[in-house]
């Protein structure tokens, strides 16, 4: 499941070795911002999601468990048959769809894309791979652009204010009848990344689809961040996030690029 770095985390060697008959690569172009939110998924909840063909990966069960989490289950062990979760969310100049680059006229706005995915684990293989519960993205010509390539991608509203001497950063998304408003600040020094991020999702599509994803993030730049995250709304995300013990934002990405490869 999720790494220090990023959301359920994988080694490229650790892919499945079916052929593909149909692959669909996006890349994100020019990376100004990356974060996930990270939270424990009440197993009753987490077993509404679950498909054929897999199971859920409790958090005890993860090696590769955010530290902030496992201090959570390691304290609290009632907590240990939850399921971990990750909420990711990524800003950039520009997502190529296939060929076709998507980018506002004003620079200043960014493309957002979001991922919601629940820790579990694939009963044929036994390897995590993490079901993707929603896709969400903040431009219109990004969701058509995914419907026409079989990638489901709901709308998502993303509002950022830059800090100022009296208040911090402020990313307030809405998905459907939840919204998250995180506050916050980077601290610390700023480290390079050297290796990709890479995670494995199975993603729901359109007209039947199903896809496998991968994807490799090569950020330039990670930070440490400290700040509060209020939830709010009555959807199912708000309702899984309000549950849950931790709330853990961070660390934040800056710089470099993103490749998401769909394939079946």
């Amino acid at each position: 499941m999720a790494v220090a770095t990023c959301c359920g985390a994988v080694s490229l060697t650790a892919q499945a070795t079916a052929p593909v008959k149909d692959e669909r690569v996006w890349s994100l172009e020019g990376l100004r911002a990356g974060f996930c939110v990270r939270f424990l998924t009440d197993p009753e909840m987490a077993a509404r999601e679950l498909e054929d063909g897999f199971r859920l990966l409790r958090a005890d069960q993860d090696q590769t468990l955010h530290p902030a989490l496992r201090q959570v289950v390691t304290t609290q062990p009632e907590f240990a048959s939850w399921i971990p979760s990750n909420l990711c969310f990524y800003y950039s100049d520009a997502v190529k769809v296939g060929n076709q680059r998507i980018a506002e006229r004003d620079a200043r706005r960014a493309q957002m894309l979001g991922v919601w995915s629940l820790g579990a684990v694939e009963q044929e293989t036994g390897r995590n791979r993490d079901l993707v519960l929603d896709l969400v993205a903040s431009r219109e010509r990004l969701r058509a652009a995914a419907a026409n390539s079989l990638v489901q991608v709901h709308e998502a509203d993303a509002a950022f204010r830059a800090a100022s001497d009296i208040s911090p950063d402020q990313y307030t998304l809405t998905i459907g009848k939840t919204q998250l408003v995180w506050s916050g600040r980077a601290t610390g020094d700023s480290s390079r990344v050297e290796q990709p991020i890479v995670d494995s999702w199975r993603v729901p599509g359109v007209r039947g689809v199903t896809w496998s994803a991968q994807l490799s993030l090569t950020p330039a730049w990670t930070r440490a961040v400290v700040g509060s995250l209020r939830v709010e709304g009555k959807g199912d995300l708000a309702k899984m996030l309000k549950a849950s013990p931790i709330r853990f934002v961070g660390p934040f990405y800056r710089g470099g690029r993103a490749e998401l490869r769909f394939s079946r």
